[in-house]
């Protein structure tokens, strides 16, 4: 039975979730919303159908840092490690999802190159967070009793947040019922990467200002030194995580203000790494169906 059938009994309210689209007019001050219903149909992960994908969503998750570690392997864990994760589509199963949550083990995979590399590439981040280092590197050491899942939930921009707790929702459903529940997702915990970004003042402006012939750009407000969310259930996760913190990409070609938001300010990404254990996790995603109802 596909996902679809099943949520069409169980959570058909998400249908009428709307998502907003807006347009800018040039001569006018005001925004001009309009509203479009899309359908959102929950399908499982289809190796056949979901690979580039998930695949451009794990690009997107790690920016250019996706180069130390093969995105290629890490995706087909994602659709072939018993097809645990739940995909959103709006144009039916054969169509691209706009939105990918599913797990993997790293305890079970420590050996194959690409895990071994993000694992390096988790630790070195979390250098600067010792206390932080030393849970990661004692939990995936290869020695630990403890089992650790790897969550990846991405998905496009204008995704709407009350998609997110049905999703996890169906996840721990899916670990639960698994036919290899307790020797492969039996997770003591879990290790959620994910993206946040600071906004940060504009060097473009900034020049502008500086030039005595150019026009000068509106002044802009000082910037208090704050993250915000991609993803707004992070904040919630993050407050039930037994650590968590932001990290610098390595590898960062493209300028602030290639990412201007409404031509005011730049956008400094960050990489966010979330370690929850097992209790912890659940409760957060109690708060999340609490702050975002899909009604």
């Amino acid at each position: 039975m596909s996902k679809r059938t099943k949520e069409e009994l169980e959570n058909d309210d998400l249908s009428d979730i709307d998502v907003s689209s807006t347009d800018e007019e040039e001569e006018q001050e005001e925004e001009e919303q309009e509203m479009v219903n899309v359908d959102f149909d929950f399908f499982d992960l289809n190796p056949a159908i979901d690979f580039h994908a998930t695949k451009n969503f794990l690009r997107q998750l790690f920016g250019e840092d996706s180069a130390f570690f093969s995105i290629s392997e890490i995706t087909d864990l994602f659709l072939t490690e018993g097809h645990v994760g739940t995909t959103i589509k709006t144009d039916g199963k054969e169509s691209d999802p706009f939105f990918v949550l599913s797990v993997i083990s790293l305890t079970d995979n420590l050996s194959k190159p690409s895990i071994k590399a993000m694992i390096k590439y988790f630790l070195e981040k979390t250098n600067k967070k010792p206390q932080f280092n030393v849970v990661l590197r004692q939990l995936l050491s290869g020695t630990s009793k403890s089992r650790v899942g790897l969550i990846v939930s991405e998905r496009l921009i204008n995704m709407p947040v009350e998609t997110v707790p049905p999703m996890y929702t169906m996840l721990q459903e899916e670990i639960e019922k698994a036919d290899n529940a307790d020797s492969e997702y039996n997770f003591d915990y879990y290790l959620i990467p994910s993206r946040v970004y600071k906004l940060v003042t504009s060097v473009i402006d900034q020049e502008l200002e500086e030039t005595p012939s150019a026009k000068k750009s509106k002044k802009q407000q000082p910037l208090a030194d704050t993250i915000d969310y991609y993803h707004y259930e992070d904040e919630i996760l993050e407050q039930n995580a037994a650590h968590h913190g932001y990290f610098d990409y390595t590898n960062q070609t493209r300028e602030s203000d290639s990412r201007r938001v409404f031509n005011d300010y730049g956008i400094d990404p960050k990489l966010s790494l979330m370690l929850l254990d097992k209790a912890a996790l659940k409760k957060a995603v109690l708060e999340m169906q609490a702050a975002f109802p899909a009604n």
